[in-house]
């Protein structure tokens, strides 16, 4: 069963980097766009009127209104399966809350019987899914892709493994709608749980990536009563659309080659439209107050991990910057930097470096906080990538930058087992991490030394 988690990874790797999946989805909701528009938005369930902020650009955006009606709960499809021999009970769910439309979820119960257990939400903006009955899925489901019930459950096997809950809650961003629309859809998964006893309501962890990540964050910050995430990790997010609006119609004025900036505006533009959906196309007459870190400042209860690379031509590495500046203590940052700038003339679009790893710390991470008593938790790792990453972090400590950030987010690994995938072994979290700082920094740590080693700063390697 543990030689499982060296799949994971691949898993993990393939199901939060959305550089593809925006690709495929930039198609899909172009084609909607030059072809039977009218029929899309008809069978469209997650549209603009699905929105609480109003056409006039008046008003903030809030879905307080909905917190007062009941969740109407449609259980679409359930089943066992025997997978990698964990016996996994999943449901394919249609949640409807209040007036808002139908948004869809799969969840695997938590193997733990006779216990409101912790859960795991992860949020898919791009996946399509082919089992709503509506014809909007369909039609998405028709070339082919629709996310299988066996990827799903990969997605799971690590929490399941852990005693957790896991809910896939999907945005659906092929069906057009607005970004008010995918806050609604994470929050009506969040009053799903509030609802339901099977679920720990203060154990609740959340996580995606790039759109996910925007989603994650601000699923937590409108979290309905009773169902405000306890932790969450947003990868590379857009976390400020004020932010985002300007750095996409500023492009031109910064980048020579019209090539390039064509490339930048067709990746942008099914973004751009999801944006003004909810704040209003006319540039005089925007309004993005909901969806600023000012927002996120006032609301937000839950402590965050992100992660985010320089060089993201995506999503600008300043977002995060600011959103660290402006949410102190809630943001806890791992930052991968360089000493040259980035250039978007000759730079792929990409979230660019993506190390595994990132996945041992959004893992270590959401669990010690969740279940910060529990007396086993296990994550996966894989070591030659982990001295990696961390070998680049040193590289970044010798040039003089701050890596202070790096002190919390290792010592949650401490108190964890970890399956190191190269030698499908499992290690004590304290012995994995006392070899990769012999290794990396050239110390002589034993595993009961690294977390005073942690506590007083990492200091300067002294390697030759």
């Amino acid at each position: 069963m543990l030689k499982y988690f060296t799949f994971i990874l691949f898993v993990f790797l393939t199901g939060c980097d959305d550089n593809s999946q925006s690709s495929n989805n930039l198609n899909n909701t172009n084609n909607s766009n030059n072809s039977n528009n009218t029929s899309n938005n008809s069978n469209n369930t997650n549209n603009s009127n699905n929105t609480t902020v109003n056409n006039n650009n008046t008003t903030c955006f809030s879905n307080s209104e909905y917190v007062v009606d009941s969740l109407v709960v449609d259980i679409i499809e359930e089943g066992t399966e025997t997978h990698n021999g964990r016996e996994m009970n999943y449901s394919m769910l249609g949640l409807k809350w209040g007036n808002m439309e139908t948004t869809y979820a799969f969840m695997v119960n938590s193997p733990l019987s006779g216990v409101a257990a912790p859960v795991i939400v992860y949020t898919m903006p791009y996946d399509i899914i082919d089992w709503t009955g509506e014809s909007v899925d369909e039609q998405a489901a028709a070339g082919g892709g629709a996310i299988t019930l066996q990827s799903l459950l990969d997605s799971a096997f690590i929490h399941h493994y852990n005693g957790f809950a896991f809910i896939a809650a999907f945005g659906r961003f092929y069906t057009e709608g607005s970004i008010a629309n995918d806050v609604n859809d994470m929050t009506t998964v969040l009053r799903f749980i509030a609802d339901s006893p099977q679920f720990d309501p203060e154990a609740i962890g959340i996580h995606g990536g790039s759109w996910g990540g925007f989603e994650s964050l601000y699923a937590a910050a409108y979290a309905p009563q009773g169902a405000v995430p306890a932790a969450g990790v947003a990868l590379f997010p857009v976390s400020d659309f004020e932010m985002m609006v300007e750095h996409v119609t500023t492009i031109a004025q910064r980048v020579e080659n019209p090539d390039k900036v064509e490339e930048y505006d067709h990746f942008y533009a099914p973004y751009l439209q999801r944006i003004f959906a909810a704040v209003g196309e006319d540039e005089a007459s925007r309004n993005f107050c909901g969806f600023t870190h000012s927002d996120l400042k006032s609301r937000i209860e839950t402590p965050f991990l992100t992660y985010h690379e320089m060089h993201d031509t995506l999503v600008p590495f300043d977002q995060s910057v600011a959103l660290v500046s402006e949410l102190a203590p809630y943001i806890d940052p791992i930052f991968y930097k360089y000493n040259v700038p980035l250039d978007l003339e000759t730079t792929p679009l990409s979230h660019g470096v993506f190390p595994v790893s990132v996945y041992t710390f959004m893992l270590s991470y959401l669990y010690t906080k969740l279940i910060p008593d529990a007396p086993s938790i296990t994550i996966f790792a894989e070591r030659p990538d982990f001295v990696s990453m961390l070998t680049h972090i040193r590289e970044m400590q010798r040039s003089g930058m701050d890596i202070s950030f790096m002190e919390k987010v290792l010592t949650d690994i401490l108190y964890t087992t970890v399956w190191e995938g190269t030698s499908e072994t499992l290690i004590a979290g304290d012995e994995f991490l006392a070899g990769i700082f012999n290794e990396v920094w050239c110390t002589n740590l034993t595993s009961g030394e690294v977390e005073v080693f942690l506590s007083g700063g990492i200091p300067v390697d002294t390697c030759n």
